[in-house]
């Protein structure tokens, strides 16, 4: 028997004997390493066409399996929102499991068509030998389940609603499904996506006749036009949320004509599409695109574009004048619009700079074959990784510059390691999964996708109050998703926003932004800060005031629509002081607000004093740090942002929580050190000491 090998997938060893494992003179090469992803192994050479299975797979009966076994959805959300119903299923699920044994003492015949796909599927292998004692399984999973979909229950909760959808098989160890039921208790979703990057499933020119639903689609190993053309079609005919519109502001832009490839202006109503990557340093050279010198990516990007019946392609790098000026400026704050009134984006998910191509377009990018077997007369094939799981580990999903270009169009071509993906503001397909027969519409997800895109402010304006809340929500993840993310120049920390804040100005916030905070309308929004586990940079050209100005991940601890006079979760909660915005030049940023001086004390927390005194207000608490004793000894400025006024209990007394911003400098010349809380002593709101701390505002300049 020739065997198969589960750690570098050749033949002809165990795997206890492979080289690459540590210890072996071998294991330094990166060649021994395989992809676990590249599903046309070494084994590929043994494949027949004749179906022909070793002892074990012949008592599996596979293709029966798939075809009539009796699988559960595992993802059935209750009103309750809990998933209880799908926990019972999924341990009815795991009693159609088929046992392959303990890792260390797994067999894959090469020979039989069967073995060949597990080890195309099979997870990596780990590499503390305690774990090669596991038991591994071929689990089976609704095809849904696995893209984290569901089929609504019936309103009879007695009845398992009709299932015309493929069954999927994933493998995986008992002890990795219980890791991923713990992990993902709370989001059953999550839990169905999660570890599961590589299926098999019958073809869509073999499927179970019940269950053709998402069917295993041969994809090539270079892309099908065709294929992105009728999820194209799709999206333009049943899609009305994903309406394209004309701006005349895209007259001054300039475009490429695919055609002549000639950089030309922006003809009126022309449709364009718009090329999000990760630029890596590598930028065309003058006379590139005549010369057919670009970069690869680009280069593709222009093949694509032809192929789909389109003339023009926006790309920053070429369409755009690289050389600092009011029209490079003019233009970047256009991203909104340049990236929405675009037919569709093409997101280069793969590579980490621009020489690395759209993988499947031309021969410098290949990609590796699908793994398709013949067992008992059906046709099987390997399914690749979904959207979610393609999208881990990417550099594009770590870059500031690629959040705009990923959230503002309508529908994005996302062209990754393994197949490509379409992911508009209503479907999602992929080319290895066949999408024409979709009973339940799932791939047209709807409303379920607003929490990625950002969605027309109407379906939010039922009132002022729900308008404001999710002007605050959508303002505060969309920060949070941004600093998160790393650019190569710190003269970007604006411009790689501008086009996401002038969206937002648009639809959510109209009085616009003062150096990336909403300050007209949320003036509250200084009371940003860096979670305790971020290390922030200072970035000296920009001010300390605004997130812009550090590199860095931030955070809000509360929403900022307290504003509103709205009670929160506590009894009579309200912002019953918030400091007022009056201007700004260049980054001075000039505001009326109350400021305090308050003495640090350090016996065991930070204790705030009133300097000179022992009349204490309250314990210190910088940003979201557990430990409350981070902040040095001394006297130092504070500029209250906002104070939460509430009861714990309807006749209970009132409490304070005070935001403020710790400054350093003198009156005049203020900059930001830190935001912090003050915890009130209880009472203090009766006593004329603290009183007369909040009774008096002045104006502050902050650098």
């Amino acid at each position: 028997m020739a065997i198969i090998c589960l750690k570098c997938r050749g033949i002809g060893h165990k795997m206890l004997d492979c080289p690459t494992l540590k210890g072996h003179d071998n294991n330094s090469d990166p060649k021994m390493e395989p992809d676990h992803l590249a599903t046309e192994p070494l084994a590929g050479g043994l494949a027949s066409p004749v179906s022909q299975l070793c002892k074990r797979c012949k008592g599996f009966r596979i293709i029966d399996w798939l075809t009539n076994e009796d699988i559960r959805d595992e993802v059935v959300i209750g009103r309750d929102g809990a998933n209880s119903q799908g926990w019972e299923n999924k341990n009815h699920n795991s009693g159609r499991r088929l046992g392959l044994g303990p890792l260390h003492s797994i067999f894959l015949d090469a020979s039989c068509s069967l073995c060949r796909m597990i080890s195309r599927v099979f997870p990596l292998i780990p590499e503390d030998e305690e774990d090669w004692g596991a038991e591994y399984f071929i689990r089976p999973i609704r095809s849904y389940n696995r893209l984290g979909e569901s089929i609504a229950p019936p309103e009879d909760s007695s009845k398992e609603p009709d299932d015309k959808y493929a069954v999927y098989a994933v493998v995986d160890s008992r002890e990795d499904a219980m890791s991923t039921l713990s992990r993902h208790f709370g989001e059953p979703r999550d839990q169905a996506v999660y570890g599961f990057e590589l299926a098999f499933a019958l073809s869509h020119k073999t499927p179970a006749p019940s269950r053709p639903g998402f069917s295993a689609r041969e994809r090539g190993v270079t892309w099908q036009p065709d294929i992105v053309k009728s999820w194209m079609s799709r999206c333009e005919q049943k899609h009305p949320r994903c309406r394209v519109e004309w701006s005349d502001q895209l007259l001054i832009c300039k475009m490429i004509d695919v055609s002549s490839r000639q950089i030309v202006s922006c003809p009126p109503h022309c449709r364009y599409i718009a090329l999000s990557y990760v630029w890596g340093g590598v930028s065309p050279k003058d006379g590139a695109l005549e010369s057919r010198e670009l970069p690869q990516t680009i280069e593709d990007a222009i093949t694509v574009t032809k192929a789909l019946g389109i003339g023009y392609l926006w790309v920053d790098a070429l369409c755009i004048d690289q050389t600092p000026s009011p029209e490079k400026a003019q233009q970047l704050s256009m991203m909104d619009i340049i990236y929405s009134c675009s037919w569709a984006t093409i997101v280069a998910l793969d590579g980490n700079d621009a020489n690395a191509g759209l993988r499947g377009v031309s021969a410098k990018s290949p990609r590796e074959p699908q793994a398709s077997e013949s067992i008992d007369g059906s046709k099987v094939l390997s399914l690749f990784p979904a959207l979610p799981q393609e999208l881990t580990g990417t550099t594009y999903f770590t870059r500031a510059w690629t959040l705009q270009e990923y959230l503002l169009g309508s529908r994005r071509i996302l062209f990754g390691k393994h197949q490509i993906h379409f992911l508009c503001n209503t479907g999602n397909y992929c080319e290895s999964i066949d999408d024409t027969v979709d009973p339940g519409g799932l791939l047209d997800i709807g409303a379920k996708q607003a929490n990625l895109i950002l969605t027309d402010c109407t379906e939010h304006s039922e009132d002022l109050e729900s308008q404001c809340d999710f002007a605050d929500f959508t303002f505060r993840k969309l920060a949070g998703l941004y600093t998160n993310r790393t650019m190569t120049n710190d003269s970007d920390s604006l411009n790689a926003f501008r086009g996401m804040l002038s969206s937002l100005q648009k639809t959510f916030l109209p009085q616009g932004f003062i150096w990336g905070l909403p300050l007209k309308e949320f003036p509250q929004s200084m009371r940003w800060y860096h979670p305790r586990a971020v290390k922030p940079r200072r970035r000296p050209d920009f001010p300390s005031w605004s997130y812009v100005g550090w590199e860095g991940t931030i955070a809000y601890t509360d929403r900022l629509d307290f504003a509103t006079g709205r009670t929160g979760g506590r009894f009579d909660e309200v912002a019953d002081q918030i400091l007022r915005y009056l201007g700004f030049e260049d980054t001075i940023l000039t505001v009326d607000g109350v400021l305090i001086r308050l003495e640090v004390r350090n016996e065991p927390f930070n204790n705030a004093y009133i300097p000179g005194t022992d009349f204490l207000l309250g314990i210190l608490q910088e940003g979201n740090f557990l430990h409350k004793n981070t902040l040095p000894q001394g006297t130092f400025d504070f500029l209250v942002v906002e104070r939460l006024s509430f009861r714990y209990a309807p006749d209970s007394n009132v409490r304070h929580v005070v935001y403020m911003v710790m400054l350093e400098g003198e009156l005049g010349s203020y900059s930001r050190r830190a935001m912090v809380r003050l915890f009130v002593e209880p009472g203090l709101d009766k006593q004329q000491d603290y009183s007369a701390l909040f009774g008096r505002s002045r104006v502050v300049h902050l650098l």
